[in-house]
């Protein structure tokens, strides 16, 4: 009887422990899925558990460095797509130029401006990547200072007033907080509500009116413009991510990311509402 119960004893704590050894074994080659399944109320149920903890842990660190290499690879592709076409347009454009296809005045002139266009977007699409990198490095540092938010709005609005005024646009602001002091780069969030003024502007139809209204901490931003399709709803803060129409031409598709980086830096929620055909709501929520 002994006998009997000894072995049930080293059995009750060999055959877990092997259990832990195979599961160990199996994290080791990278099946980070495996798992004890152990139960038990002593040592070896809590080492068990403690091993399932790191197979959970390893599985989500494992699945995170998926999803950043495929990051990584769909901004080198876009980088590239983005790159290529004013590339090769102005590569194309200086051929035709150099090997006298186009001779006739009015002709050169147009391949002359299309050039100029094409190397100003791709200035501003250097130096957009360049602004989005720096803001997304938390080492680089941004000069904060105490500051009116309701002065940062102010000096906005005044910036985009031309742009509104072009597009016969009425821009209605109502601001409850006169005074909301916080720490902050003024230049900065100038910047994020320029991004967001001008695509309000851009995508809204001549004659029409965007409202702002800055209350309790809280900026809305509302256009009846075209609005943003559902399906592009949940990426617009992603890098390339761009509406394609002929209001959005010229867009870089990395404003919005800027925008978001920005305001992440200065603990400010943002978010979009957006309906198409309807109009779209920004709001941005001072924490």
């Amino acid at each position: 009887i002994g006998i009997i119960f000894s072995i049930m004893v080293a059995l009750g704590f060999t055959k877990p422990l092997r259990k832990i050894n195979n599961t160990a074994l199996r994290l080791v080659d990278g099946e980070y899925s495996a798992k004890t399944n152990i139960r038990q109320k002593d040592e070896i149920g809590e080492l068990a558990s403690t091993i399932d903890i790191l197979s959970e842990r390893l599985y989500k660190a494992d699945k995170e460095r998926e999803n950043l290499n495929k990051l990584r690879q769909d901004f080198l592709a876009n980088i590239s797509h983005e790159l290529r076409t004013p590339v090769t347009i102005i590569r194309g454009s200086l051929e035709a130029l150099n090997d006298q296809v186009v001779t006739q005045a009015d002709q050169v002139e147009d391949y002359y401006k299309q050039m100029l266009d094409e190397s100003i977007y791709l200035q501003r699409l250097v130096n957009d990547l360049l602004e989005l990198s720096r803001l997304r490095n938390l080492d680089f540092n941004i000069d904060k200072e105490s500051l009116n938010f309701s002065d940062v709005i102010d000096d906005t609005l005044r910036s985009v007033e031309y742009m509104a005024k072009n597009k016969n646009i009425i821009i209605n602001s109502e601001l409850d907080n006169r005074v909301f002091m916080m720490e902050g780069d003024y230049g900065r969030l100038r910047q994020m509500l320029l991004i967001i003024l001008d695509n309000a502007i851009k995508f809204s139809p001549s004659g029409e009116k965007i409202d702002i209204d800055f209350k309790n901490g809280v900026l809305t931003i509302r256009d009846n413009g075209i609005g943003i399709p559902k399906e592009d709803l949940p990426y617009i803060f992603d890098r390339f991510t761009r509406i394609k129409t002929e209001e959005n031409k010229k867009g870089t598709g990395l404003g919005l990311a800027i925008a978001k980086e920005i305001a992440q830096r200065h603990n400010i929620e943002i978010s979009i509402d957006s309906e198409e055909n309807i109009g779209t709501i920004v709001r941005l929520e001072i924490k």
